[in-house]
């Protein structure tokens, strides 16, 4: 019996690896003959970087830097992603230099949050030999449209009197020109690989300003004045950039990327299965245990589980979710998977629930209770 592990983080409180270790000792608990393997997986979001580390081992070398934070006059922060020497390939989540949890709630402010430290991160590993960026794009606390990346590599960006503006969310619907000429990256070759678990066009209804902008503060009339900026902004770019699937990630960082520099969106989850060899870890297993902190709707569109779910499929592997919770209202029925189990108690307040020892011990009576029925 081969049952593989392949589960994101339950945000806020358990990482993807506390998670995967604490569902394979409660399976050698009940099925001590039972062959796992854990399979490190990650979705473009926070914690993509940590994934590719432990899939690659010593074939990267870890490297800091120490860049802005996203609201540009707090502290600096030490920064770090990952570069393989032998392929000159570096890989970093935005979060890292650009992420909420960089910025205190008391500071956070989504008009003047600026990408410009991951910008300073993309420079240093470009120093360092990298010639093709991979960046996972979730947990930003930013919508600036990448102007910080883009000007932190040499892009100016000037209102109407040709006055240069500082690169945030605010000052998108104030771009009237935007000069190119001191960006060295697209004469150098350089290419971008954007790992994201979204589906958003860069403006509009579903856009990064109206879907992404109340998770990271901003009011009602601060979402539509970003929603307009975005606009603004996307008349420097190619027609159909905007509607590309993913555009609006990370605050239409893609968007932004795509229009400037040689960068292309891919679906987190696909690219780390793909270098994981998933594929290979489970042609031969009998089931596949996957999850994240919150099913709903979203989990469909990109999500980690999607993912896995979609290439156990492709071997009629049964798939196992597991959850903190599931959202009210969501039609599990129609995800997909074999069994969703959600593993809080119904009466245990959230904020309980979220303390990591409390989440690992209700994993663990979770699986042990499935796993007796099961086998």
């Amino acid at each position: 019996m081969k049952i593989v592990i392949a589960i994101d983080k339950f945000k806020g409180s358990a990482t993807a690896q506390q998670l995967a270790q604490c569902i394979n000792d409660a399976i050698v608990r009940k099925m001590p003959d039972a062959i796992t393997c854990q399979v490190p997986i990650a979705d473009g979001g926070d914690g993509t970087m940590h994934a590719i580390k432990t899939i690659m081992g010593n074939k990267v070398k870890e490297h800091m830097v120490m860049v802005h934070r996203p609201i540009l006059n707090l502290n600096s922060v030490d920064a770090h992603y990952l570069l393989d020497e032998s392929n000159h390939t570096a890989y970093m989540d935005l979060a890292t230099a650009s992420g909420l949890t960089l910025v205190p709630p008391l500071s956070r402010d989504i008009m003047s949050a600026s990408t410009f430290g991951t910008g300073e991160m993309i420079a240093d590993a470009l120093s360092h030999g990298a010639t093709h960026i991979v960046m996972g794009l979730g947990g930003s606390a930013t919508c600036d449209g990448a102007m910080g990346i883009l000007n932190a590599l040499g892009c100016e960006f000037l209102d109407a009197d040709m006055k240069h503006l500082m690169p945030c969310g605010g000052n998108l619907g104030r771009i009237a020109h935007v000069d190119v000429s001191g960006m060295s990256v697209p004469e150098q070759g350089i290419k971008f690989t954007l790992l994201t678990d979204v589906n958003n066009p860069l403006y509009g209804p579903q856009g990064a300003a109206h879907v992404f902008g109340p998770q990271k503060g901003a009011s009602p009339l601060q979402v539509d004045e970003l929603d307009n900026g975005l606009k603004n902004f996307a008349q420097f770019m190619p027609s159909g950039v905007t509607y590309l699937a993913g555009a609006g990630a990370a605050g239409g960082v893609a968007a932004g990327m795509v229009a400037f520099v040689d960068a292309t969106i891919t679906p987190g989850i696909d690219y780390v299965l793909e270098m994981a060899h998933f594929d290979e870890a489970i042609a031969d297993s009998q089931l596949v245990i996957t999850g994240e902190g919150r099913i709903d709707e979203q989990t469909a569109m990109g999500k980690a589980p999607s993912g896995v779910l979609k290439a156990a499929r492709r071997y009629n592997v049964p798939v196992v979710a597991l959850c903190g919770s599931i959202t009210p209202g969501t039609d599990i029925s129609q995800l997909g998977f074999d069994c969703v189990i959600e593993v809080s108690p119904h009466n245990m307040p959230l904020h309980e629930a979220m303390i990591p020892a409390t989440t690992l011990s209700n994993v663990e009576k979770a699986i042990s209770a499935f796993i007796s029925e099961w086998k």
